[in-house]
């Protein structure tokens, strides 16, 4: 099939939308590391802190920022970082992914 060069459907590619798109796609993942804690004893005697946040690439590969300070680190996974967190006694570290709300971007206006 022949198409004619006044076909609107020619037209329709969305730049926009196709960069959205692949920012999308290919971002980071943004998570938190979490360290819980005993405060007590008793059943809801637990606490947490936020410290350390961390981006997920693509290929696995994590990299961690301290919340206190300190130096970087770039890890094979996001989930090792219990190697660095959460050591003391009573005390445990986890990663909390974020999933914000995406919306594609407005078309333009005309």
């Amino acid at each position: 099939m022949t198409v004619s060069p006044q076909d609107s459907a020619l037209n329709s590619f969305d730049f926009e939308r196709e960069l959205f798109e692949l920012v999308h796609d290919t971002a980071p993942r943004l998570f938190a590391v979490v360290v819980e804690y005993r405060d007590g004893e008793g059943e809801f005697d637990k606490d947490a802190a936020i410290v350390a946040w961390g981006l997920a690439h693509e290929d696995g590969v994590a990299d961690v920022t301290r919340v206190g300070g300190g130096g970087p680190l770039r890890l094979a996974a996001a989930e090792n970082v219990g190697r660095y967190f959460g050591r003391a006694d009573g005390e445990s570290s986890r990663v909390v992914w974020l999933t914000p709300e995406v919306k594609a971007p407005a078309a333009p206006a005309a």
